[in-house]
């Protein structure tokens, strides 16, 4: 028997009586829903009612590990999600351009996302092109192309297509679920280093708190407020990352940090205005020191590596 039922009732409940879902019960009822023995609309009640309580971090690892159960372990280095997509005032997405210039470094870079097309906002699937990011068509594909690439896109319908249909229930039921924050943390790849970035105040600590209660050996994660939401790191704010490895999470605190004189390329691939160049270079290079960073635990170290990365592409 399913335990969709005794889910609902245990979030469900009065003021006094409600409670969260354990670990073991939001991955049991999960599975089953992945597995066609819950229906669309007994799930997504679940999970309404867990976002009006706010969800926790054992809800969704729980989530989590339900659905990496069913993806393979694709040997990537860093595992890269990209959900939120960029404002257009924003800028371009340049963090897709630190990826690449880390997989030109010899990195195995997965990146995995959805293509919210209705939100109207600037998604890196419009620009694999321009990046010479090749975009895989199932798992075993991605695969393939770390191995030859270094560096792969796989969109959420080609790895998890029941999660994308989850995050369209926003338009079906009026509002987000727990799914926008599950499938940042899928880690398709099965990568060792990772960066979560998101945009409402204490996310940023309840994505790293995720990872720790997921309890991946050796997986290192960096969770910050990004651009918009997105995995972008912001040079121009001062923010507190927060930083899980298997030991535990920690937090620090990062001053803004915008460079006057930093190298420029002749030209973007991606189309920025020359007016822009300065910021797109400060965004890549602020970028590349978060995910070094979850590498190293050494935020100089990972600046003067990310300078280096940054000049040798400009030059």
């Amino acid at each position: 028997m399913s335990s969709i039922l005794e889910c609902i009732r245990t979030v469900g409940r009065g003021e006094r009586g409600r409670k969260p879902l354990t670990f073991e019960q939001a991955y049991k009822v999960m599975d089953e829903y992945l597995d066609g023995q819950v229906g669309d609309d007994q799930m997504a009640m679940l999970l309404m009612l867990i976002r009006v309580q706010n969800e926790t971090n054992a809800e969704i690892a729980g989530f989590v590990k339900a659905f990496q159960s069913r993806v393979p372990n694709l040997g990537a280095d860093i595992d890269w999600p990209c959900y939120a997509g960029k404002r257009a005032a924003a800028g371009k997405p340049w963090h897709a351009l630190a990826a690449k210039i880390l997989a030109d470094q010899g990195y195995k870079v997965l990146l995995h996302g959805y293509n919210d097309k209705p939100a109207g906002r600037e998604h890196i699937e419009a620009y694999l092109e321009q990046l010479g990011i090749p975009l895989a068509n199932d798992p075993q594909h991605a695969k393939t192309l770390l191995e030859s690439d270094s560096i792969a896109y796989l969109p959420l319908a080609n790895f998890a297509p029941m999660a994308e249909t989850m995050i369209g229930w926003k338009s079906r039921y009026g509002l987000r679920t727990p799914i926008n924050t599950v499938v940042r943390a899928l880690n398709p790849g099965g990568g060792k280093v990772g960066l979560r970035g998101s945009f409402h105040p204490g996310f940023q600590q309840l994505h790293a708190e995720v990872e720790n209660v997921i309890g991946e050996v050796s997986h290192s994660v960096i969770s910050f407020k990004g651009q918009s939401g997105e995995s972008e790191y912001n040079p121009k704010v001062s923010q507190t990352v927060w930083l899980s490895r298997p030991e535990g999470v920690e937090s620090f605190y990062w001053s803004e940090q915008m460079l006057t004189e930093l190298p420029l390329p002749a030209a973007c691939v991606l189309g920025t205005p020359e007016e822009d160049l300065n910021t797109m270079a400060n965004s890549v290079v602020a970028t590349l020191t978060a995910v070094l960073f979850a590498q190293t635990h050494d935020r100089d170290r990972a600046f003067d590596q990310a300078f280096q990365y940054w000049t040798e592409y400009c030059s």
